[in-house]
């Protein structure tokens, strides 16, 4: 299902508010033009800073130097994943398969499939609002309102039992759970199966040379760094709104205002309702759309900072967890 085909169908079962919202095509055509240059900038600068920090831990010069490069290299982790939303909207390019590629390399490091992502991530935003809707990233997202608890969830290493499962599955021959289009399962398995080899070969690589430079530049990065900050990306999204019976994506989507910067490192995502509203319009055309139809939303936030303090405090919270996807 095209990105274009699931803002249709949102805005065909929405709540009457949202009524208030243009239907895509009544929006001007210009907020669905591609900018595949500043999507390809975007991805370059991103893994050039991987790059360059892969090589400062190489070089080992100082710990602190060290430490600095694993830090920006998981926060950069982190960062790819929101440019495989993206790309799994296919938002950067026109051909479907420069599309799978790209979000392919941006996932790699963080175990995240471009094709299982993709296939759940639509469901997502077409069942946003029913009983069905369910997230891709199983991150614990109840019990925050303690520093420990907030910890927890956000170093909770829970999705990589998913991964290891659908990677058995993958091995094995048998389908992946829960997607029933069997090209798609295909590509997905064969995802997974490329992720089993760059580990094999990680781990072979270490094991002959008895350099860690890819456990450090990796695995220390993913678990320490990445893991924890897309998890703070992922929470604002929808956390504390009912998104299993409140079909209005006004009221069961959050907006968070952020500065250039964090706008940029979550690639838009602060914008969370505007891109629920009209998924087909890329990320890069998504604030202008936003300062247009945002005096209609009924979840905002001033920044991520207060909304993070507000989760430690209590005051966003779930009361009922059967009216969330959060918890499954």
């Amino acid at each position: 299902m095209s990105s274009q085909a699931v803002a249709e169908l949102i805005d065909e079962n929405v709540a009457p508010p949202v009524k208030k919202i243009a239907k895509p095509k009544e929006l001007p055509q210009e907020l669905f033009q591609r900018r595949t240059a500043t999507f390809v900038a975007k991805f370059g600068f991103a893994m050039g800073l991987v790059a360059a920090g892969w090589v400062a831990i190489a070089l080992d010069v100082h710990l602190a130097v060290t430490a600095a490069a694993i830090v920006v290299v998981g926060l950069m982790y982190a960062h790819l994943v929101e440019l495989q939303h993206e790309c799994l909207h296919e938002h950067p390019f026109r051909n479907r398969r420069l599309n799978r590629v790209f979000g392919f390399l941006c996932g790699v490091f963080m175990f995240s499939s471009y094709s299982h992502y993709k296939y759940e991530h639509l469901r997502h935003h077409a069942l946003l609002g029913k009983d069905e809707n369910k997230e891709f990233f199983n991150y614990r997202f109840n019990r925050l309102s303690s520093p420990i608890g907030f910890v927890r969830g956000a170093w909770h290493l829970g999705r990589y039992a998913d991964v290891l499962r659908h990677v058995a599955r993958s091995l094995t021959g048998r389908p992946i759970e829960n997607v029933k289009r069997p090209t798609t399962n295909r590509r997905i398995k064969a995802e997974y199966r490329v992720f089993v080899g760059l580990v094999v070969a990680a781990v072979a690589f270490t094991a002959v040379t008895g350099n860690p430079i890819l456990a450090l530049a990796w695995l220390v990065p993913l678990l320490a760094v990445a893991e924890p900050t897309h998890f703070l990306i992922e929470l604002p999204e929808h956390f504390g709104l009912n998104t299993q019976t409140d079909p209005s994506v006004l009221s069961n989507t959050r907006t968070v205002k952020a500065g250039p910067f964090f706008e940029w490192f979550t690639n838009g995502n602060n914008l969370h309702t505007t891109h629920h509203a009209h998924p087909g319009v890329p990320m890069e055309n998504v604030p202008a759309l936003s300062a247009e139809i945002h005096p209609h939303f009924e979840v905002v936030e001033d920044s991520y900072w207060s909304f993070y303090r507000k989760v430690l405090l209590g005051e966003v919270r779930y009361e009922d967890f059967s009216e969330t996807c959060m918890t499954r």
